[in-house]
């Protein structure tokens, strides 16, 4: 059967459109316009969702998972630890340095947009100086070259308008490609966490399935559907943020560059105001860690108390 199509509950099938949209549709997201106008006429129902895109199917999320973490149990052959983690990264490597590519991007556009701002400020003021001096010249007209002078005044004038015009040009462009290309990040974060929920939401129903009946009597239905539920809802959150990791490094120095241009060696304190709060937040996220593992504890012996209370009433 066409991947491009899933049969629902009738027999009809519900088309994917992004699969075969044009790269227009997909820098606007008009691919996607058909059903927010179908749910805007009316209720929207299961027939009307689209099929799921290949690369977000919990089969083929959960194949490439077992694969990288087959490979990753290979390490205990060694004598070192598995890591989790890292087979969870390799499922969405390619989409995941997209999304850092884009993220990178934006934040260069960004440092160009302040440029252009800057620029552009500038002007003004440098244009009332050449004004006031070209009307000056004009005023001390005996002098045997000021026709001369005040043509090179006039000519200097209007470079710099024109530059103006082209800094303002530029700042549209830049505010327009930082519009797409934000868009486009979030929509991969969001993307990124919505696959990394369905991989572990797969390996908790694989690893369920492979459990024996002695440890299943142990666990409580509860405890698995707060882990389903709840607990990887974390993804979601976790990759909107994760390429701070390697931006903030990244692009700190630019950033301190651009204001020791601009303001001096009084920009290093903002440099360092940053630089001292760094550890602070590591240690704040180092807490919150470590209560949110006793959060989670707490939360699954209260869903394990109140699914044996009610098996009780039952």
């Amino acid at each position: 059967m066409d991947p491009l199509y899933r049969e629902n509950k009738e027999g009809s099938s519900a088309r994917n459109p992004r699969k075969k949209a044009g790269w227009p549709s997909l820098l606007v997201f008009h691919w996607v316009n058909s059903l927010m106008f179908k749910g805007f006429r009316r209720e929207l129902k299961h027939e009307d969702l689209y099929a799921t895109p290949e690369e977000s199917s919990s089969q083929d999320l959960h194949q490439h998972f077992n694969k990288y973490w087959m490979a990753e149990k290979d390490r205990m052959k060694k004598g070192r630890k598995p890591r989790l983690w890292f087979a969870f990264f390799r499922c969405i490597k390619k989409v995941l340095v997209l999304h850092g590519i884009l993220f990178g991007l934006e934040f260069c556009l960004l440092i160009s947009q302040s440029i252009l701002v800057g620029y552009l400020s500038q002007f003004f003021c440098t244009k009332k100086e050449l004004e006031e001096q070209l009307t000056a010249l004009k005023n001390t007209s005996s002098m045997n070259n000021s026709d001369d002078l005040i043509a090179s005044k006039q000519e200097e004038i209007d470079d710099e308008t024109r530059d103006a015009y082209l800094y303002a040009v530029g700042m549209i462009l830049v505010v327009l490609c930082v519009t797409f290309i934000h868009a486009w990040a979030f929509y991969l974060s969001q993307n990124i966490g919505m696959q990394m929920r369905v991989v572990a939401t797969a390996a908790i129903y694989d690893k369920i399935l492979k459990l024996s009946h002695t440890v299943i009597g142990r666990l409580s239905i509860g405890h698995i559907v707060n882990l389903a539920s709840n607990d990887v809802q974390r993804f979601d959150m976790a990759f909107l943020f994760i390429q701070e990791i390697w931006v903030v490094p990244v692009f700190l120095p630019v950033f301190t560059y651009l204001m020791w241009v601009e303001l001096g060696p009084s920009c290093l304190v903002a440099t360092a105001m940053i630089l001292l709060l760094s550890p602070i937040q590591f240690i704040s996220i180092r807490l919150y860690t470590k209560w949110r593992l006793k959060s989670a504890r707490v939360t699954d012996k209260r869903v394990r108390v109140m699914n044996e209370i009610i098996s009780g009433m039952r």
